[in-house]
């Protein structure tokens, strides 16, 4: 068996996973992990079909860079997630508030944290973020 080998950052290396060691956080001092909870209103799945095509084309540059991570809506769609490396708090909230569905009034809330990751993936480097992945699949689900 495999004993646990040691990542850069003080990260433990585990069956091909990250497990931060005691102290160590997993994210860059650029910002970190944000994360942005929207609330939708009733009926989103039918409102949004007008916005949709815009609210995607809105987000679409920083999914590109990198700066989105994950996204998408919860079952039911009361609302979405989103996952954000190495932006601010700040810009996050005041991007949001330019998203077609925040400005059509689909979008009833907007709450952010700052999320520190201490075990799974490490979606900081490019090898570890499935956006690769969902790029070829031409997967882009918010």
């Amino acid at each position: 068996m495999l004993g646990a080998l040691r990542g850069s950052g003080g990260a433990l290396l585990r069956g091909g996973r990250l497990a931060a060691a005691p102290g160590a956080r997993l994210s860059s001092s650029a910002g970190g992990y944000i994360l942005m909870d929207y609330g939708y209103v009733e009926g989103m799945l039918v409102k949004r079909a007008p916005h949709r095509a815009a609210h995607l084309a809105h987000w679409q540059p920083e999914f590109e860079s990198g700066a989105i991570r994950l996204a998408g809506a919860y079952s039911p769609a009361e609302g979405a997630l989103f996952v954000f490396y190495g932006k601010t708090r700040e810009w996050i909230e005041a991007r949001a508030q330019t998203d077609p569905y925040y400005v059509a009034g689909l979008v009833t809330s907007v709450k952010t944290k700052e999320w520190s990751v201490v075990a799974g993936a490490d979606f900081s480097s490019p090898q570890g973020a499935p956006r690769d992945y969902a790029t070829s699949c031409g997967l882009i689900l918010l």
